[in-house]
C-alpha cells in the first residue's frame, strides 16, 4: 500500500508541459503561454505578458491591439475517457440500466481542469471491444482515463484487458473512499492511463488528487493542486483506520475565522452532499476522529496553489 504522495509522485514523475504550437489568437483562449510576448516602442523592449499566462479574453485584447495575429502556447491536453459496463447507458435514456455517472462526470472535470475531452462509452463488456477501442483512441490521446460502474466483474475485465496493453500498475492506495487506484504507460506515444474507482464519489476524488495535477502539468501550469487551508470543525468527524479519509464539507466564515462542517449523511443518497460541498475534511491516517472545534486541515475545491 502506498500513501497519496506517493502515488502522485508516480504519476507526475516524467510529466512535462505538452510541446509548444504556434495558433491563432481566437485558438489560443484558455491555453497557457509558453513563452513571453514582447513590444518595443522607441527602441525599449516592454512586457505584455509573462510566460505561463492562461491566454483568457483580456490577454487576446492586449495582443490584438499590439497587432499580434498569433502567439505560441502549450496545447490543451487531448483526454479520452472511456467506460465499461453492459449495465449502464446515457443518463436520462434507458431507465432499466444505470446512468454512467462516471463518464459524464469525470469528461465534466477534465473540461473544466483546462482539456480538450473525448468521451467514449460507455462500452459493452466485451474485452475484445474494450481492448480495441482503447487502442483506437491512443491517435488522438494525450492522458486516457477509465472506469466502471459498481460491477466487479467489469472492473477485473478492464484491469486485464489493460495489462496486456502497457505498464498499468494496480495498488491500494491509504486514502477513503477510492482506494483502489490504477495507473500507468500504454502504446507507442507512452500515453498516460489511469483506472479510476467505480464509485463515483472516489472516481471524483481521485480525479481531483491524481488527474487534474497531470492535466495542468501537460498544460504548463504552475498551479496543479488544490489550496490546503485550516478551519475550525463544527462537528465530530470519523477517520478510517490506516486510511487517509476526504469527507466532503462546506467553508463559511464566522467572526473572522474559516469554519467548516461536513455536509455528509449516511442517511442520505451516497451522492448526498456533492452538490453543496466546496472543500475536502481531511483526516489523518491513523487518526481515529477529529473533534468540535478542532483546527483541522482543509482541501478547498475551487482553490488551486503553484507546485
Amino acid at each position: 500500500m502506498r500513501s497519496v504522495e506517493q502515488h502522485l509522485e508516480i504519476v507526475l514523475a516524467n510529466a512535462l508541459p505538452l510541446e509548444s504550437l504556434e495558433v491563432g489568437l481566437l485558438g489560443s483562449v484558455g491555453c497557457v503561454l509558453a513563452e513571453q510576448v514582447t513590444t518595443e516602442e522607441d527602441g525599449i523592449e516592454h512586457l505584455l505578458l509573462a510566460q505561463g499566462t492562461t491566454i483568457g479574453a483580456r490577454h487576446v485584447a492586449v495582443l490584438a491591439a499590439a497587432n499580434l495575429g498569433r502567439i505560441w502556447v502549450h496545447p490543451k491536453p487531448r483526454v479520452v475517457i472511456v467506460t465499461v459496463g453492459s449495465d449502464l447507458a446515457d443518463p436520462g435514456t434507458l431507465e432499466d440500466l444505470h446512468p454512467d455517472i462516471n463518464g459524464i462526470a469525470i469528461t465534466t472535470a477534465s473540461t473544466a481542469a483546462g482539456a480538450m475531452t473525448f468521451r467514449v462509452g460507455p462500452l459493452q463488456s466485451d474485452s475484445e471491444l474494450v481492448r480495441s477501442t482503447i487502442e483506437d483512441q491512443l491517435v488522438r490521446a494525450d492522458v486516457i482515463i477509465t472506469a466502471c460502474g459498481m460491477n466487479a466483474g467489469d472492473y477485473d475485465l478492464l484491469t486485464g484487458v489493460l495489462r496486456e496493453l502497457g505498464r498499468v500498475e494496480f495498488s491500494r492506495v491509504n486514502m477513503t473512499p477510492g482506494g483502489a487506484q490504477g495507473f500507468g504507460i500504454i502504446g507507442p506515444d507512452s500515453t498516460p492511463l489511469f483506472v479510476l474507482p467505480g464509485n463515483p464519489v472516489g472516481a471524483l476524488l481521485s480525479f481531483d488528487l491524481f488527474v487534474r495535477p497531470l492535466i495542468r502539468r501537460l498544460m504548463g501550469q504552475s498551479k496543479l493542486h488544490h489550496r490546503v487551508i485550516e478551519a475550525r470543525l463544527e462537528a465530530t468527524v470519523e477517520g478510517a483506520g490506516d486510511d487517509a479519509r476526504y469527507v466532503r464539507a462546506h467553508v463559511s466564515r464566522s467572526a473572522g475565522v474559516s469554519v467548516v462542517r461536513s455536509v455528509e449523511n449516511k442517511a442520505d443518497h451516497p451522492l448526498a452532499g456533492l452538490g453543496t460541498a466546496d472543500a475536502l475534511i481531511v483526516v489523518p491516517a491513523g487518526v481515529s476522529r477529529l473533534n468540535a472545534g478542532d483546527t483541522v486541515k482543509v482541501m478547498q475545491l475551487d482553490s488551486l496553489v503553484d507546485e
